[in-house]
């Protein structure tokens, strides 16, 4: 351990702010440990918690390393140390925090590498796939974000990709050694090959921390979790936190049986488990726990609501989302929320289900935000729009749009369309169809410019009404929280159990993200559904039929 000569940091003040379980956390010995916290359980306030301690005893801030996974959470984690620890401590800001994959980097650059990085790999890939297709056509080539999840499991798993991808990804290195490039997988792959390789690298890297602490470790993919042991290795004081029931991004190839086996690698591991849920109302904690329960790869756990918690069953409620009335009862909900200053969400499975939603907020008026951008400002369609204002023509614009994609090569049955990603196609193909409702191209156009110039006028960051994918809410909440599409077949959604090599383990990957998504009201959580067609999970919650 890198002892201060400084005096020790004052820790008893933070500690009598934390519960019994997030305390016996925070001031864990030196080795290995594993904090599984809940949603809403204070994963956070226990980290920077844990961070105090360790300063507390004399640990050096600059030899402590936390790291998140994605730069949002870096920032967020790095304000919070600021805000409670540098008060006290104003070294506390050496306390290095960073994403995985810009730890990675730091790696690559003291090795001289890594200078040149593509953040999206997804252009390049379709050019990849264009020119083997060009040379070779082949009914059986996959699509470019399959190419892309085959790449990531080669890459990050070792997972030989199937023969049929194997030229688009050969000719997706080829470009990448021409640019004297690398990914963000390569990034983290490349750091552990040169770590393992080089014994003087890894002697620096290793005796430049001390301490390693991970937020979100349920999210550590293969390469992440090398990486990760690398640097703790020898001292193996590594401090992670996360959550077995909110392993969601299998598709980014996180694997809840990463966050289990923790002990396999690290037998004298401690656990703690966090078991205060602070952020739900008590039924909505007791419904998820009660549902997310049914899952076998999981950690057996209690989930408990504060003992002064409210416990009514009214901060759930089901509403009936088929027909028409649907709509105006969340423009109703949105305008109260609104007026009250309440934070309202939107959740969906998918990014489409919450289109109808968007235009229902823009038809009346009410400011939102979203991160899903909408068609009107993709940029191929504002291609289109443009391509089509010079032209003097009394063809119908479903006919003139049509052919201004087909000459861009953007048609989808194209080779060349390979260079547009599936939001990109779906876009012109929505363009397309609101165009057959008008008669003449001013006036598609015209409607096309006002619909902009709307949209653009209502979106507010700082609005209280947001709409939102699950995967996008994960770490987030809202006072109300609307989950739109809560039935069979769409949460849990039936493409990815259908799709997966496992479909048991798919199931169970849905849970969680339904768990996710129940989790993220402080409030009131609306279910929103066809009561001809509820998701079997809300049985698995302790729901019989409801009406709506």
């Amino acid at each position: 351990m890198a002892i201060s000569a400084a005096p020790s940091f004052a820790v008893d003040p933070i500690l009598a702010m934390l519960d019994p379980e997030q305390r016996a956390a925070a001031i864990l010995p030196d080795g290995p440990a594993q904090i599984i916290a809940p949603a809403g359980s204070g994963k956070t306030t226990t980290m920077v918690a844990r961070l105090a301690v360790l300063l507390s005893r004399g640990v050096l801030p600059e030899r402590i390393c936390v790291v998140t996974f994605n730069r949002d959470a870096a920032l967020d984690l790095a304000a919070r140390v600021e805000r409670r620890l540098t008060a006290s401590l104003p070294a506390a800001t050496s306390i290095e925090v960073r994403t995985l994959h810009a730890l990675a980097r730091q790696v690559l650059l003291d090795a001289d590498e890594g200078r040149n990085i593509v953040a999206d790999r997804l252009p390049l890939l379709r050019a990849a796939r264009r020119r083997v297709m060009l040379d070779a056509p082949t009914a059986g080539t996959p699509e470019p974000s399959q190419l892309d999840t085959h790449l990531s499991a080669w890459k990050i798993e070792g997972r030989p990709p199937p023969d049929e991808a194997r030229p688009v990804l050969q000719a997706y290195a080829d470009l990448l050694r021409i640019r004297g490039a690398v990914d963000f997988d390569d990034l983290v792959v490349r750091a552990c090959d040169l770590l393992e390789t080089d014994p003087h690298l890894r002697l620096r890297w290793q005796s430049r921390f001390s301490h390693v602490c991970v937020d979100e470790f349920q999210d550590v993919d293969a390469a992440q979790l090398r990486l990760v042991r690398l640097l703790a290795t020898p001292e193996d004081n590594l401090f992670v936190v996360g959550d077995d029931d909110q392993t969601i991004y299998a598709w980014r190839l996180a694997d809840v049986r990463r966050i289990l086996r923790f002990s396999l690698d690290y037998p004298n591991a401690r656990r703690v488990m966090l078991a205060t849920n602070y952020r739900c109302p008590a039924a909505v904690v007791a419904a998820s726990a009660r549902m997310v329960a049914v899952n076998r790869e999981r950690f057996d756990k209690p989930i408990r609501a504060p003992a002064a918690a409210a416990d009514t069953d009214a901060a759930i409620a089901a509403w009936n989302s088929a027909g028409p009335a649907w709509t105006d009862a969340l423009v109703r909900l949105s305008a109260v929320e609104d007026a009250a200053g309440r934070s309202l969400c939107f959740l969906s499975r998918t990014r489409g289900e919450l289109t109808p939603i968007f235009l229902a907020l823009v038809h009346a008026g009410i400011r939102h935000r979203t991160a899903i951008a909408p068609i009107v400002d993709n940029e191929r369609i504002i291609a289109l729009a443009d391509a089509a204002r010079p032209l003097d023509t009394h063809e119908h614009p479903f006919h003139v749009l049509r052919r201004l994609r087909a000459g861009r090569g953007w048609s989808r049955d194209d080779p060349a369309s390979d260079l547009l990603g599936d939001d990109d196609h779906a876009a012109l193909d929505a363009m397309l169809g609101w165009s057959t409702g008008f008669p003449l191209m001013p006036s598609f156009l015209a409607a096309y410019d006002a619909a902009r110039t709307r949209i653009a006028a209502l979106r507010d960051p700082s609005a209280t009404v947001e709409l939102a994918t699950v995967h996008a809410s994960k770490g987030r909440e809202w006072e109300t929280v609307v989950l739109v599409g809560f039935e069979a077949e769409r949460i849990p959604n039936r493409r990815s159990l259908t799709d997966a090599d496992d479909p048991d383990r798919a199931l169970e990957e849905e849970r969680r993200l339904a768990y996710v998504a129940l989790t993220r009201a402080t409030r009131q959580l609306i279910l929103g559904f066809d009561p001809a067609h509820p998701s079997p999970f809300l049985a698995e919650m302790g729901f019989g039929t409801v009406r709506g």
